[in-house]
Formats: C-alpha cells, structure tokens, sequence
C-alpha cells in the first residue's frame, strides 16, 4: 500500500465551518449603512434576499469561488436596480411587481428556468400597462384626423418597455422621419435605397424581437446607414474603405445579415457588460473624447465586448474608429425617432443580465470577464488618430 500525503482542503467540516461563519456574517452584515449608502430602502422580504445573496458571497469567498462570488454580486446588484425601478411605480405595480420578483429569485435559486422566464414575462407585462396608463394621460383626448403616416412610438412615452419596433417607414411616405431618411438617402453615394430595403430591415429585426424577446429599433440601423453615407452599413471586409476600415457591402441581403448581427450582438454585450462601461464612461468624464454617463450608443461605437452568435464567441470590437460616430448616430436616431433615442436607452439597460445570459449559454457561448479602461486610440472621420479617447474593453 503506498503512502498518501494527508490533504486539508475543503473536508465537510471545513465547509460545515465555512457555512456558519458566512451565515453569522450575513446576519450580523448593518443593512440599514448599506440603504443609506445605496439611497435605497429595503423593504422587510428584501432584506431576507439580500441577507441570502450575502451569506451567498461569504460562502463563495471561504471557498476561493470567485464564480459564485460575482453571481452572488450580480443578483444583489439586480435586486437594488429591481427596487429602485420599483419605487416609481404605484401602489399596485409595486404589490404586483414585488409578486413577480420574489418568484423570479425562487426560481433562480431552485434553477426552474421555466418558472423564471414566466416571472420575467408577467414583469413585462406590468410595465407594459403601466406604459398604455403613461401614454392615456399624456395623450390628448381627440386628435384631428389626418392622411399623414405617424412615426411611432408615442412621442416621449417615459417607460422602459414599449414598442420599439414601430410601423414600417414608406420610402415615399409622408412622415417628417420619412421624408428625412428619404432626404439622406438620395446622397448616399455608392448605394440606392428604396421599399423593398426598408421592407426587409423591418422584417429582420421582428425575427430577432420572436426569437429573443429583445427589440432592434429598425430607426437604429437607419441612422447608421445615413451616419456610413454610402447606403451601405459598411460591413465588407474585403472592399475596404479610403481609412482602410470596412466598406460598402453590395450584397444588401449579406450586409443587412451582418449588421443585424453585429448591433444585435453590441446590444446583448451592453445588457451584460453596461453597468460596468457605464461606470468607465464617468470615471473618465474629464478626459477628451469621453462625455455623458455611457451610453448604448458610444458603447456601439468604441472598442467594446461583442457576442458573436454565429461564432459562438466573444470578442472586442468597434463599429468605427471614429471616436464621435455614435454621438452622431444618437442624434440622427433622435430625428428619426421624435427624441426618443433616452427612452430606447432605457428600455435596453432595463433588461436584466439573466437574459443575456439565457441566450448565451442557450447557444453555449461563454461570457468572460472583462474591464473597461480609458485609452487614447480614437480617430477622426477620415481614419487619423486625433489624440482623443474612448472607452475599451480589456
């Protein structure tokens, strides 16, 4: 019988001694400096959670589980942006919403993903007709009836949910946001547009909102074609432009398959990886290029994390060098959209992580970790550094 070198690592009693310590810590953890450190209140069944998503994080801790530690963080984290979403509603979005939440991290805890996704959708629900209460009061009582095409959705409507896919735009329509992508288009200046483009970009993205519950604003993608100019989103590896970066795609079918899955896989990194850019963003307010809080579209715009589907990776990229392309693709969205481009943000940043991570691992795409840095990398329009920054993903 060979000998054995006795082991001391995480033997039962360990792990029975690493539990109790985390529960006296978690029960012993002043919740009330934390409320006034958040500027939240916890009402009596969200500290219960909160106690357990920290006893959670000491476990984790005692046993060098730095996976269960950032899950237990994140959940803690999504409880606090949950309560402060809820602080805005009614009494009786507040009662129902409380339900839904509650079940939602039961059912986390339990891993009934059904159960979840049926709490995410009743969730949905409430803020959708707290958005149809929104619009009825903001609305006037009678609107004058008119044969002019109306761009939706309801100018202003302060909700994260809504439809963000509005009515198909009519290349020859007569809608003020009609009749300026038509403007824009007629300058573009290697490709045409027309119905069955505009047609086909709609269809695309109804395709992502049915099979992923997540909604590309079609207004979106328009603003970046007009940003581009060339009628083109640019996408073509192989027909480069004068900066040496991507140009124009010709094949409209590949270019608009390609872009769809670029912003679509922007907006998936931004659901998971946007709390962190935001804090990036204003951590380095002071420094020249970066402005704001960090928004959907810089994040669009600059070096950061991308979920490639159809390569089931993820990687670090931009959309453009250019430091000022999503700052101007945000303005063009806003014409597009009647001033809608804060409202579109928040409904993204409102999606909770968990999706994000539904649909990845669905695919079996991992999500790693990554930090955001400052970095003077930003060019001007024409491809040449300008000494500005951006925020990029590490």
């Amino acid at each position: 019988m060979k000998w054995k070198e006795p082991t001391f690592g995480a033997t039962p009693m360990l792990k029975a001694l690493a539990t109790a310590n985390a529960h006296r810590k978690a029960k012993a953890f002043d919740l009330v400096a934390e409320q006034k450190k958040q500027k939240l209140n916890y009402p009596d069944w969200a500290q219960t959670w909160m106690r357990k998503y920290k006893e959670d994080w000491y476990i984790a801790q005692a046993n060098g589980d730095e996976v269960g530690m950032r899950k237990a963080q994140k959940l803690a984290e999504g409880l606090r942006s949950k309560l402060r979403e809820m602080a805005t509603f009614p009494k009786w979005a507040q009662e129902q919403m409380q339900k839904e939440t509650i079940r939602w991290m039961a059912a986390e805890a339990s891993g009934n993903i059904k159960e979840k996704l049926a709490a995410e959708k009743a969730g949905r629900a409430i803020r959708e007709k707290l958005g149809v209460i929104d619009k009825s009061i903001k609305e006037p009582p009678k609107e004058p009836v008119t044969n002019e095409s109306k761009d939706e959705p309801t100018k202003n409507v302060k909700t994260p949910t809504g439809k963000w896919i509005p009515a198909e735009f009519q290349y020859n329509g007569n809608s003020k946001a009609e009749k300026l992508f038509k403007k824009y288009s007629l300058n573009f200046t290697k490709l045409k547009w027309n119905q069955e483009k505009l047609h086909s970009l709609w269809e695309a993205t109804k395709k992502i909102q049915e099979a992923y519950d997540i909604q590309i604003d079609p207004r979106l993608l328009l603003a970046i074609i007009i940003q581009e100019g060339t009628g083109s989103f640019n996408t073509s590896s192989s027909n480069r432009a004068a900066d040496g970066q991507h140009g124009a795609e010709t094949d409209y079918a590949k270019d608009l398959m390609k872009a769809n899955s670029l912003i679509f896989g922007k907006l998936l990194g931004y659901i998971y990886y946007g709390e962190d850019f935001r804090k990036a963003v204003a951590k380095n307010n002071k420094s020249p290029g970066i402005t704001g809080n960090g928004t959907l579209f810089q994040y669009c715009n600059w070096k950061t994390p991308i979920v490639r589907m159809n390569r089931k990776v993820v990687e670090l990229g931009p959309y453009a060098g250019n430091g000022t392309w999503g700052t101007s693709v945000e303005k063009l969205y806003n014409k597009l959209s009647n001033n809608e481009a804060d409202n579109y943000e928040l409904y993204i940043s409102s999606i909770n992580k968990s999706k994000a991570q539904e649909i990845v691992r669905s695919e079996g795409i991992k999500l790693p970790a990554y930090t955001f840095k400052a970095q003077r990398n930003a060019q001007d329009s024409r491809g040449v550094s300008n000494g500005e920054w951006t925020i990029t993903g590490n």
